[in-house]
Formats: structure tokens, C-alpha cells, sequence
């Protein structure tokens, strides 16, 4: 993987986190955190060539997944009770 492209990632992430930090629970807040702080050590030891280990791609894409499964079961709940009837 290209360095930029992962350091977008990283930031994109960082920045769903702070978005959706009160709407997450707190196990997949955790997991958030580890998988940017695990993607931030690639970062520091890579150079324009970043090696991503397989796992922790997974768990990136699983985690997105998560927030957006959230996300999506809030506007359910609130579509529910407050939606026209």
C-alpha cells in the first residue's frame, strides 16, 4: 500500500471516530482505537511502501462495517419513535 493512501485511511478513520464517538459503544470505540493506533505503526516504519499485515486490514474494514451497522441501527430507532406515523 502507498504510504498517502494509508495515511489517508488513518485519518479518515480518526475522523469517524470523533464523529460517531457518542453513538458507538464503547468495545467498538476500543477496537477503533487499536486498529489506528496499529495502522499509525505501520506508518512510522515505513517509507514510500507500506506493508499492512492481511489481519489488520480485515480488521480495519470490519470495524468501518461496525460504525456504519450502528450508525444505521440509530436512524432505525430514531425513525421509529419520532418518524410520521
Amino acid at each position: 500500500m502507498k504510504y498517502d493512501l494509508l495515511k489517508e485511511c488513518v485519518g479518515t478513520l480518526k475522523v469517524l471516530r470523533a464523529r460517531m464517538h457518542k453513538e458507538l459503544d464503547a468495545s467498538i470505540t476500543a477496537e477503533l482505537d487499536n486498529v489506528i493506533l496499529r495502522l499509525e505503526h505501520c506508518l512510522k516504519t515505513a517509507n514510500n511502501e507500506v506493508m499492512v499485515d492481511v489481519e489488520l486490514g480485515m480488521r480495519a474494514l470490519e470495524i468501518i462495517s461496525r460504525c456504519i451497522n450502528s450508525a444505521t441501527n440509530l436512524a432505525e430507532v430514531v425513525r421509529r419513535f419520532f418518524g410520521p406515523e
